[in-house]
């Protein structure tokens, strides 16, 4: 069968298990490979051969020189080489935008969340950045039909929340109470584990849309101190490429929320948000993202302001924007 998740890799498969098809997997290894969480040939055509020894070790005849060969085999079958610029503005047409709630921030990005990248949303408690996750999540249900796959690392994602945003945007509640789906992770290794595993979710549930709220905060919980700062961003590192990866192979957006920290020292001259309290995640975090807004307080009761500080394709700029029991929406004065 084919993809239904609009991947520009999509093949069709002629065997049950498509893992068969991939030169070199007999069904003892496919097995195996299916126990660690690889139901699909994207999941191994994305992974690093040594990563795919690591956890699955040394079972149904599998080394590094065989995890070579599979992976490299399932590359081939999904076509994954290079493309030419015309080919690639064809790939761009099969983008989709899901609306963050609000016409001002969607424009500012452009459509609003794209698939096929990750989008970070940063900035200090109360500005709406768990209102901007669950509202995209409502808007996927409703506008696309599709999954939504929540993350919540902090307890701040809450389920009569979810409900209220829903109702209030006129989604569909069925659908809603039956596409997205929610879990809560207390560890970074849990975590790890987690979007290592997905393949099989996003597949089978239709998954266009994964928010992970907050993203950074658990790896930082968990190592302290300029010591641990190499393992922290590797592990950081690691599960932003995986992101990217079903960001790109199953055209799905990811959206990752960030804390702040406050900068004493910073230069009294200077006026951009993200330079007085900057985001955390440091370079890792920057990189991986292709937009990332930064959502702070106007001042006024109900009125924030999203400044666009950073963006593969899109100008800096700002606009103002709304909470409500909608979630995010356009500020009406």
């Amino acid at each position: 069968m084919g993809s239904s998740n609009g991947n520009e890799f999509a093949v069709e498969v002629d065997y049950s298990d498509p893992l068969l098809r991939i030169d070199g997997v007999t069904p003892p290894l496919a097995k195996v490979l299916r126990d660690h969480g690889y139901y699909t040939i994207e999941s191994v055509a994305v992974e690093a051969p040594h990563i795919l020894v690591e956890r699955i070790g040394e079972r149904a005849g599998l080394n590094i020189e065989k995890a070579r060969q599979i992976c490299e085999a399932a590359r081939a079958l999904l076509q994954i080489r290079p493309k030419t610029i015309a080919e690639l503005i064809e790939e761009e047409k099969q983008r989709i935008y899901i609306s963050t709630g609000s016409a001002a921030i969607d424009d500012l990005l452009g459509g609003g969340i794209r698939t096929g990248e990750l989008t970070g949303v940063s900035g200090a408690y109360g500005v709406g950045k768990t209102a901007m996750v669950l509202t995209v999540a409502v808007n996927v249900v409703k506008g696309l039909g599709a999954g939504a796959f929540l993350i919540d690392t902090e307890g701040a994602m809450s389920v009569s929340r979810i409900l209220d945003i829903a109702k209030a945007r006129g989604a569909p509640l069925d659908e809603v109470l039956e596409k997205v789906l929610f879990i809560r992770v207390h560890t970074t290794d849990h975590l790890i584990a987690l979007i290592e595993g997905s393949h099989k979710i996003i597949r089978d549930k239709c998954i266009r849309f994964i928010g992970i709220d907050t993203f950074v905060n658990p790896f930082r919980v968990e190592h302290i101190g300029r010591e641990t700062l190499p393992t922290r961003q590797s592990k950081m590192n690691r599960c932003l490429h995986r992101l990217i990866n079903y960001a790109r192979i199953y055209n799905m957006a990811v959206l990752l929320t960030n804390q702040v920290v406050a900068r004493p020292e910073a230069n009294p001259f200077e006026s951009r948000p993200e330079m007085i309290e900057p985001p955390t995640g440091g370079h890792v975090f920057m990189y991986a993202v292709n937009n990332h807004l930064y959502l702070r307080r106007a001042g006024e009761r109900y009125k924030y302001i999203a400044i666009l500080i950073d963006s593969s394709y899109r100008p800096r700029g700002e606009v103002v924007y709304s909470v409500d029991e909608a979630g995010i929406v356009d500020y009406s004065g």
